[in-house]
Formats: C-alpha cells, sequence, structure tokens
C-alpha cells in the first residue's frame, strides 16, 4: 500500500496565496520543520498550523471579524513533497473548535460524516479532509495562539505513539513562539518612547532608512514633517516638569490623530517630534501640516494654550539627495518658522 503522506498529489491541493512578506519570513522555516515532523510522525500526508487569536508577531497577519471583533487569522500549510509552507485563510471552524478544550488532542476519524463539521469548507472542498487531529497551542498567559493540525483525506484513526509524538511537538512549538513573542516584545521596548508610548529616536532612524529604501524602488515621493513646542522650557518652568511629561504624552495622541496607517510618528527628542509620511507629495504634506495644527489648536491644553512650530520637507524622484537631506531640510523648516514667530513676537 502507497504510504499515506505520499497520497496528496499537486493537482489535488488546495490553492493557496503566500502573501507572507520579508517581516514575516522568521515563521516559515520554523512551521515547515514542525509540520513535516507532524506528518512523519502521524504519517499524515499534509499537516497545517493555524493562528487564531494570539499575537505572534507578523506584520501582515489576515484579520477576520469573529463574534464582533477582529481576530487574526492564518493558516500555513505543508503538503507532500512541498518545499516550505504556503499560508491561506479558508476554514476555522475545527480549529477554533479545538483550541476551546485547553490542551486536549482532538481527533476527528472521518470529518465528513461528523455531525458537527461534516458540511465544513475543509470536508466539502479542497482539500477533502476526512480525518483531522489537532493539538491547542496556548501561551503562558493563556492566549489561544491556534492549532497544530495533521489530516488525511482517508478516514482513520491515531495510534497512542502517534497522538503522544503530535501533543510533544506542539508543546515545542508553543515554546518556540512563546520564545519569538518573548524576545519581539524586549525589542518593542527598545524602539519606543518610554513617555509617549510611539517610536523613539532609534526607531525613527530605522524607519527613515526603509521607507527611503522604498521611496528609491517605487519612485514614489517622501515627505518628513519637524514638529516641537514653542516656549517648552518656560512652561517646564512655570508649571513643572510633570505637567510638562503630560503635555508631550497629550501632544503626542493629538499628533497621531490625522495620520494614516502607513505614516510614523516619533519622538525625536525633547519636545521634538517627527513624522514619516510614505508617498506623500508636498502639497499632501501640506494638508496634513494643517489638520495637525487644527487639532492642536481644538484641544483644550492643560493650564495654557501652546503653540507649535511645524516644518515639511519633500523628496521626488526626481531629486538627487539623501535621507540625511530630507531630515536637515524639515528640520531648517521648523526652526525658520520658529525664530520667525519669535522675531515677530518681540
Amino acid at each position: 500500500m502507497q504510504p499515506a503522506r505520499e497520497r496528496a498529489s499537486v493537482d489535488t491541493r488546495l490553492p493557496l496565496a503566500n502573501f507572507g512578506g520579508e517581516a514575516d519570513a522568521w515563521l516559515e522555516p520554523m512551521l515547515a520543520d514542525f509540520l513535516s515532523l507532524a506528518c512523519n510522525v502521524c504519517n499524515a500526508p499534509f499537516g497545517m498550523m493555524t493562528q487564531l487569536h494570539g499575537d505572534i508577531g507578523l506584520q501582515h497577519p489576515f484579520v477576520s471579524v469573529v463574534n464582533g471583533r477582529g481576530d487574526v487569522r492564518n493558516q500555513w500549510w505543508r503538503f507532500a513533497g512541498q518545499n516550505g509552507v504556503s499560508r491561506s485563510a479558508v476554514d476555522f471552524s475545527l480549529c477554533e473548535a479545538a483550541v476551546r478544550r485547553g490542551r486536549n488532542l482532538t481527533e476527528i476519524s472521518d470529518l465528513q460524516s461528523d455531525l458537527h463539521f461534516g458540511e465544513s469548507e475543509l470536508a466539502t472542498s479542497m482539500p477533502h479532509v476526512r480525518f483531522y487531529a489537532a493539538v491547542p497551542l496556548v501561551a503562558e498567559n493563556g492566549d489561544a495562539l491556534g492549532t497544530l493540525c495533521v489530516m488525511d483525506r482517508t478516514a482513520r484513526n491515531l495510534s497512542a505513539a502517534e497522538r503522544d509524538g503530535l501533543q510533544k511537538l506542539g508543546r515545542q512549538l508553543e515554546a518556540q513562539l512563546e520564545s519569538r513573542r518573548t524576545m519581539q516584545k524586549l525589542e518593542q521596548q527598545t524602539l519606543t518612547d518610554s513617555l509617549t508610548a510611539i517610536g523613539n529616536r532609534r526607531s525613527f532612524d530605522l524607519r527613515l532608512r526603509e521607507e527611503w529604501t522604498r521611496h528609491l524602488r517605487n519612485a514614489r515621493p517622501l515627505s518628513m514633517l519637524m514638529v516641537d513646542v514653542d516656549y517648552f522650557k518656560q512652561y517646564n518652568d512655570t508649571f513643572g516638569h510633570p505637567a510638562g511629561d503630560a503635555l508631550l504624552t497629550q501632544l503626542a495622541r493629538v499628533l497621531r490623530s490625522p495620520l494614516r496607517a502607513s505614516d510614523f510618528l516619533a519622538r525625536y527628542g525633547g519636545d521634538e517630534f517627527s513624522l514619516i509620511l510614505p508617498d506623500t507629495d508636498e502639497i499632501g504634506a501640506m494638508q496634513v501640516a494643517d489638520r495637525i495644527k487644527q487639532a492642536v489648536a481644538r484641544v483644550k491644553w492643560p493650564h495654557t494654550e501652546i503653540e507649535i512650530s511645524l516644518g515639511a520637507a519633500t523628496v521626488t524622484p526626481s531629486e538627487m539627495c539623501d535621507f540625511h537631506a530630507l531630515l536637515g531640510a524639515a528640520d531648517k523648516a521648523m526652526y525658520e518658522r520658529k525664530h520667525g514667530r519669535a522675531k515677530n513676537n518681540s
């Protein structure tokens, strides 16, 4: 008889699309190994890992609305003969039920005759699953990360040794994912300003280099805004440093409000903030600047009203310069505005 893991053929596989980018590539080699081991241990032709609720650090996850909330939904599949893994979002009902069972293994010998899941997409369409077994993946804090699954197109059961092997692989995969989550949290802390909870100078430098590379590759305009608070030293001297910290924290929230998801805000240093605006020309940058000024003017600030100085700079694909020149131009524009206001007030 032909071994089970050799029965899957390329033309009968589930249509897959790999939407993972470079930022998510850390996960794929690890999952390819775990799914290959799971299939070998259980003599199964294909396997899958699902991500359900827990954050595992993907920059580009699939998100769906479940029970009225947005939940991360990802699947990584590995079929016999496949190199690596591929990502999809097909049918999560089985894995959702499996992960509710705590750490207990879920095993369905013939899915197509199952009363609860016989009409599920996995059973009725590609890859036409009959046998299904899954181990829940649970983080240390109780987050239901997802499941590690093996499947077959033939009805069957796992042996005791296969069940034990699949559960042990699940615990190892949990540990790997938890280690990655911990590392990313620590890394995020080094890139976040502790006072305002936005990016710090280090994260700004990293993001600016990324956006500059994208600007050159895609030949799209790139803009930057620099913002600082006028007379901030006097504000601190008059109302105290805790009041100054509260002002900066509130200003960070105000600056973030008119931005797109692709824009980036960081505390550049002291009372200076930096905004990176990808795919934004000079007109678009001025529109963002106007929205920020209006947002600041609408806020009822504690103690006294504040004013900000804001400088903008844009580089187009036809201009020959580097990101240091862009940063310098935005910084210069901000200080010219600040000094111009100071002269007018003197």
